[in-house]
This record gives C-alpha cells, sequence and structure tokens, in this order.
C-alpha cells in the first residue's frame, strides 16, 4: 500500500469515534429498571411496552443506524419494586457488569433523582424517563418522555377556565417533587381567575389506605378534585368521590387514569372523570387501519405482555421503544454523546402511538421535553371520549 494512503486512512480511523460501551458490529445493549412486582407493579407495564416495541424490532432484522450498520437491541431489564435505591443498584448492575450503552424508560421522578449523580459520572444517557420531571440531577445525561407534570396542570386549568371558572378545588397529591410541581404549576396558571384551591391532602405511594385524607377533602366542600396520586391511591379516590356522594367534577392526572386502573374501581364510579393524555386513543384490540396502533396491537400479541391492550401505561412504553429505536437510527457514530445530541435536537418527530398533531421537539439547552401537548378525555363509563382540541404548550413548559 502506498505510504500517502496508509497515512489518509490511519488519519480517518484516527478522526472516527470509539464506540461506546455496549455496542458491537451486530448488538446494542441498553437497560431498563422498573416495577415489575410489588403495589405499583401496573408501572411495570412501561418495561413491558418498551420489550414489545424491541422484539418487534430484532424480529424485524433489527436497527439501521445511522452508521450503516444494523444491530439487534439486547435488552436488559430489571426490576426495582419502585424503589429508589433498588433503582440506583439495578443501574450501577448494568453499567458496570452488564454494560449497558442507555438507560431508557427509568420510571418515577424519585427513582430518575436517585441514580442523577451517578449517571452524570459515569456519562451513561437516561433517555425517554418515564416521568413528567426533568430538571433533576443531570439534564446533560437525561431526557424525559411524557409531558411534564405543569403542562397537565396547565391543561387542566385551561379547562376549569373554560368550564367551570369559580371552581372550589381539593387536591389529592403525592407528596414527591412529582406532587409539588404540579400544584406549583396549577398554582401559578390559576392565579387573577376565579378558581380557588381550598383543601390539599398529601400521599405516598405506600399509603395502604387514603380514606381519611378523602373524608377531608369531601368534608372542604370543594366542588372539584384534583387527583396527582400513585395508581392504587388514585383508584381509592375515583371510587371514594362516586360511591361516598360526594360527586364533585374529578380531574385524574396519567398517573392513575390508566384503563385497567378503573377497571379495578369500577368503570361506572370511573364515569365522568376527566385526564388527559397524548397517545391514540386504542379502545379495540381489533385491527384499527392506523398503522401505528395495528403495529402496536401485533407487537404486545407476539410479546405476551402482561398488560391489556387499552392499558396507557403500557401504550406509553411501546412509544418510549418507538422513540429509541428513531434515535438509534440517526446515530451518526455509535457513542453515548452522539445519543445524547439527537435527543437534544429532536425536529418535530412523529411516534407510532402518539396522538395525531402531535409531534416530539427538544432544543439542547432550552427545552429539554419532548411533548409539550395534550388532549382531554372525559370517561364514559366504557371509553375515554376526546374534550375539544389539542393544548399545545410547545415551548412553555415551566417548573
Amino acid at each position: 500500500m502506498p505510504l500517502a494512503v496508509a497515512a489518509l486512512l490511519a488519519a480517518s480511523n484516527a478522526n472516527a469515534a470509539e464506540p461506546s460501551p455496549g455496542v458491537t458490529d451486530d448488538t446494542i445493549k441498553i437497560g431498563v429498571t422498573g416495577p415489575l412486582t410489588g403495589p405499583v407493579a401496573v408501572v411495570g407495564g412501561v418495561a413491558e411496552g418498551i420489550r414489545a416495541r424491541v422484539e418487534q424490532a430484532n424480529a424485524e432484522g433489527g436497527v439501521k443506524m445511522g452508521d450503516g450498520k444494523t444491530r439487534k437491541i439486547d435488552l436488559i431489564i430489571e426490576d426495582d419494586g419502585l424503589d429508589p435505591q433498588r433503582t440506583l443498584a439495578n443501574v450501577r448492575k448494568m453499567v458496570e457488569k452488564d454494560q449497558v450503552f442507555a438507560l431508557v424508560g427509568t420510571a418515577a421522578t424519585p427513582n430518575n433523582l436517585a441514580i442523577g449523580r451517578y449517571v452524570t459520572q459515569k456519562k451513561v444517557p437516561n433517555v425517554f424517563m418515564y416521568s413528567g420531571v426533568v430538571s433533576l440531577n443531570a439534564p446533560k445525561w437525561e431526557v424525559g418522555f411524557v409531558p411534564s407534570f405543569s403542562t397537565e396542570a396547565d391543561s387542566f386549568v385551561e379547562y376549569l377556565k373554560m368550564n367551570k371558572p369559580s371552581a372550589t378545588v381539593a387536591f389529592l397529591y403525592l407528596n414527591t417533587e412529582t406532587g409539588q410541581t404540579f400544584m406549583k404549576a396549577f398554582d401559578r396558571a390559576i392565579d387573577g381567575s376565579a378558581i380557588r384551591v381550598i383543601e390539599r391532602q398529601p400521599v405516598t405511594s405506600q399509603d395502604p389506605t387514603v380514606e381519611t385524607q378523602l373524608n377531608t377533602l369531601k368534608a372542604s366542600g370543594a366542588d372539584t378534585l384534583v387527583i396527582i396520586a400513585a395508581p392504587r391511591q388514585g383508584g381509592e379516590a375515583i371510587r371514594f368521590q362516586s360511591e361516598s356522594g360526594w360527586k364533585p367534577l374529578t380531574l385524574v392526572t396519567n398517573l392513575s387514569s390508566a384503563y385497567p386502573i378503573l377497571q379495578s374501581v369500577g368503570l361506572d364510579n370511573a364515569k365522568g372523570i376527566i385526564t388527559s393524555d397524548f397517545l391514540k386513543p386504542i379502545i379495540s384490540d381489533q385491527k384499527s387501519g392506523d398503522e401505528g396502533i395495528d403495529r402496536y396491537l401485533d407487537a404486545i400479541k407476539a410479546a405476551k405482555v402482561n398488560f391489556v391492550f387499552a392499558n396507557t401505561i403500557g401504550q406509553t412504553g411501546y412509544a418510549i421503544g418507538d422513540a429509541l429505536i428513531q434515535s438509534l437510527e440517526k446515530l451518526k457514530e455509535p457513542t453515548r454523546e452522539e445519543l445524547m445530541k439527537v435527543v437534544h435536537n429532536m425536529d418535530g418527530w412523529k411516534n407510532a402511538l402518539v396522538f395525531h398533531g402531535i409531534t416530539m421537539t427538544t432544543k439542547e439547552g432550552s427545552d429539554v421535553y419532548p411533548v409539550e401537548a395534550l388532549q382531554l378525555y372525559q370517561f364514559d363509563g366504557q371509553k375515554y371520549v376526546a374534550l375539544g382540541g389539542i393544548l399545545d404548550f410547545e415551548g412553555k413548559t415551566h417548573e
């Protein structure tokens, strides 16, 4: 080989980025931690949905990445029971022993907070988190997926201003940064209006019952109940507001409005509740003609997931998996730094399960929220029915 050609090739190789851990020419290793067991195992639907989308991609031959190579995703899933310390232990294992390239779909705000410092030190991407609070410990190495809880609060206030402008509100709220973020945004949004919050009661995801808090909220005389709680406590509140004879206008955050939760407390008890979502409504397990929905139905059937087709938590997991695959397809170099560059600069991405008209956009340094628009829905006793049009808060998310 002529010396000049050899020198040119050597220079080219020197400039090429070395692949990050977890990447070979044929595979890329991705880690997921979530509550597969325990009192909030319903949230494990996120991990199951991701698994369904990844297995679908692998069955179709793998993901053709931006460097021209097609790789299958080696997915490692660990159970943390939604315990932040177990989440941290799982992440340490996956990073140091399993050598994962990145983490995806980490569930819950306290759990993401618990690993923020570690992923910063190790420079490991923690992408498309299942948490509405993104300004955590490591924004450089993190990006969310679901809309911020402040965006959901803004959407609820928009509805009240239009339909119940003098509402008196009682809050059942998760006593974590999740609940605090939501309430702060809600209070900011009602400033200057006739809407008043007259009672607030805290809960934790471990509370065996929240009957005392609910009785206090009912005694306040509020005509509107806002529920931002974990699935079990949120479900208890949905049942209580109906069976106790209170019957306030009830607004339930996406945390505890999934269809299986409504089934567990009785569909009649959930009739009339309002929630928000950014996903396409899926009301049947039969083919719909929508390519994204039909591929989702095929995937969860093939993967034999442990959730029903209408479970919005599982749907969110599938959508997260789809976003992960889009990200990998755009990687010109198989490095962790390149992944973060890609996910921090999304420009109107579409997603298989995201509602028509809602896209995913981020901007490095100023916007770390891919989805900032929501559709409100009301439950009619059998299914969710859309209320009005999309509420778009693109670029306006605040903490």
